[in-house]
């Protein structure tokens, strides 16, 4: 039998083509195309099939995401912080216990720290909350993104207690100074690179199951650096585990041009087909820091996806309720809210190409925690 390599078929000028991401759009055109097309046949053919499997998800959130501040201490290109006009606020430690013990009650078991913006570290009440989440037997994982500033040596030894009920994401727009200030907005590269070798040897010294997560937010081309070896010498080591954006970086609603992504060798978004509800609807609320919920804790930055109050109601009663029925219904329509229709983070219920919400492993009801930790 004749084994044929077919790179080696490939003529070099194509190999530089590809690389060079000639025809990469290519690709993306014919992705396009096939989310166009299973989201047309599910939502045309199978709809009230899909719907049915998805009442079971408005029982429970698969996390809660609850914003203890949006406040933030960088001005990060790909994000649309420095443009929110929402009052910044932290919310009281005894508004986040009763809200955490509603959750509990509901049957939740994972929270996110990291909301629509704000870095964790900035929130005064962070180790307070980190506290009561690991006290809760019933919390079986807490996760936030952090850009590192605030996350020294000491605070980085605190968070080895938590284990593996904790995965801390740190968010990194590039590897070497110039690149690190021209997409985070802030000249504290050499200050993040300390604070990352030091939760790195801190880690390693305790053999503590923390899971660590290097977030890449700058151009693959410029991973390099002693920065850069260090973090992929301890992914071979099982230290910690780096995070790609494969889908490029969102419009946040249209706050963020792409020409400023593409200034910095940030790849834009794709705008995705919408057709029927968003699966965010179904996964992701966030409660804010004034009590106010909002339906999705993605990219809604203004918050004006306001389905309810925990000050005036239980969490059950808001996720349950009217108001997200009637939002995902105007989905289901084609009647998208202002900003639904400027997002591109979107991601169609029909589309299974690129939802997760139908799959096993990250259903709740499944017994297999360590698979359903895979938040993102």
């Amino acid at each position: 039998m004749l084994f044929v390599n077919l790179k080696s078929l490939i003529p070099q000028s194509w190999k530089s083509k590809i690389k060079s991401g000639v025809i990469r759009p290519l690709k993306r055109g014919w992705d396009s195309f096939l989310d166009f097309i299973v989201t047309e046949y599910n939502y045309r053919f199978r709809r009230k099939e899909i719907q049915k499997l998805l009442e079971n998800q408005r029982n429970l959130p698969r996390g809660l995401h609850i914003e203890g501040t949006n406040i933030c201490n960088a001005k990060c290109t790909f994000c649309a912080y420095p443009q929110m006009e929402r009052p910044k606020q932290t919310m009281p430690m005894a508004q986040f216990r009763q809200l955490i013990d509603q959750y509990v009650a509901m049957g939740g078991k994972y929270v996110s720290l990291t909301p629509i913006v704000g870095d964790p570290f900035v929130d005064r009440h962070i180790f307070e909350r980190l506290d009561y989440l690991n006290q809760r037997p019933e919390i079986q994982g807490f996760y936030f993104y952090t850009n590192a500033i605030l996350m020294k040596p000491e605070v980085s030894q605190r968070l080895m207690a938590y284990g593996a009920k904790l995965k801390v994401h740190v968010s990194m727009g590039g590897f070497d100074r110039e690149t690190y200030k021209a997409i985070m907005g802030v000249d504290h590269f050499d200050l993040v690179r300390r604070h990352i070798e030091s939760f790195i040897e801190i880690k390693t010294k305790l053999n503590s199951p923390i899971h660590f997560v290097i977030s890449v937010r700058c151009p693959k081309s410029k991973c390099t650096g002693e920065l850069w070896q260090l973090i992929r010498s301890n992914q071979v080591k099982g230290i910690l585990t780096i995070e790609w954006p494969y889908h490029g970086f969102d419009s946040w609603t249209g706050k963020i041009k792409a020409e400023d992504l593409k200034k910095v060798g940030l790849e834009p978004m794709r705008p995705p087909y919408k057709r029927g509800a968003c699966e965010l609807l179904y996964m992701r609320p966030v409660v804010l820091a004034n009590g106010k919920v909002n339906a999705c804790a993605c990219r809604d930055v203004e918050a004006q996806l306001i389905v309810g109050d925990i000050n005036e109601s239980k969490l059950e009663e808001v996720w349950t309720g009217k108001a997200i029925d009637d939002l995902i219904e105007r989905h289901e329509k084609g009647d998208f809210p202002e900003v639904c229709k400027r997002c591109t983070w979107y991601i169609s219920v029909y589309n299974q190409r690129q939802s997760t919400i139908l799959q096993p492993l990250l259903n709740w009801s499944e017994e297999d925690s360590s698979e359903s930790f895979r938040l993102y």
